[in-house]
């Protein structure tokens, strides 16, 4: 096997083996003295002739081991550290679980309707309308239909309000209407309402399956809301 070509003697054509070049090496140990011993793993000084030089590469396994370590490390402990600092920004910039739609208050109005009927007056019905409010209202309107059954004809109404309604009478041939509204200024506190309304109409039981109302509020807070019903 060839190690190298020794320029060293100016022939270049000498090509010196491994063997040789061990004991040329021996030679010069012997009869240098002051020369330092070299490890054969250490690369040759330059000639002095300027020859070319030798170069050592470190074995794989070293060059490796220490790349491989120092670069292991280094990517290790950054994508630790952002990690950390991700999660942690992630943790403090999460806001707060809301939910978006408007939140919706209970229902403060009530409402019900009911007939009376006089045992001893087979010509006469009182239909009846009860409303509860939960809140103080500023307005108030109640509007109520008897149908026309035949004879119909008002008699009168009466409320639990007093003089803070105002009731109006009217109707067509196929109905007669009642309209109550809340005075202008006045303010009901939170309560029950009664509200009654008188009629004639012909002899005997009477129907009232076609018979409507309607109620509609608004409370000091601006919130208006609307029921209906029959009797």
């Amino acid at each position: 096997m060839v190690s190298r070509i020794d320029w060293s003697s100016g022939d270049a054509d000498q090509v010196v083996t491994a063997a040789e070049k061990k004991d040329t090496a021996k030679e010069r140990t012997g009869t240098d003295p002051a020369a330092k011993p070299r490890s054969s793993a250490a690369p040759d000084e330059k000639d002095s002739d300027g020859g070319p030089d030798v170069v050592y590469l470190p074995p794989p396994g070293d060059s490796g081991s220490g790349g491989g370590s120092g670069g292991g490390s280094g990517t290790g402990g950054s994508g630790t550290s952002g990690g950390t600092s991700s999660n942690s920004g992630g943790t403090q910039g999460s806001p707060r679980s809301t939910d978006s739609s408007p939140q919706q208050s209970a229902p403060y109005l009530w409402s019900d309707g009911s007939v009376n009927s006089a045992d001893d007056n087979g010509y006469w019905d009182e239909s009846v309308v009860t409303v509860k409010s939960t809140k103080a209202l500023s307005s108030l309107k109640v509007v109520v239909k008897i149908s026309q059954t035949g004879g119909v004809a008002s008699t009168g109404a009466w409320t639990s309000l007093g003089d803070k309604v105002t009731v109006h009478t009217g109707g067509t041939s196929g109905e007669l209407d009642y309209l109550v509204t809340l005075n202008a200024g006045i303010t009901l506190d939170p309560g029950t309402y009664v509200l009654k309304f008188q009629y004639n109409h012909d002899k005997g039981i009477r129907s009232a399956g076609a018979d409507r109302y309607n109620v509609t509020a608004t409370s000091t807070a601006s919130v208006t809301e609307f029921r209906k019903g029959g009797f």
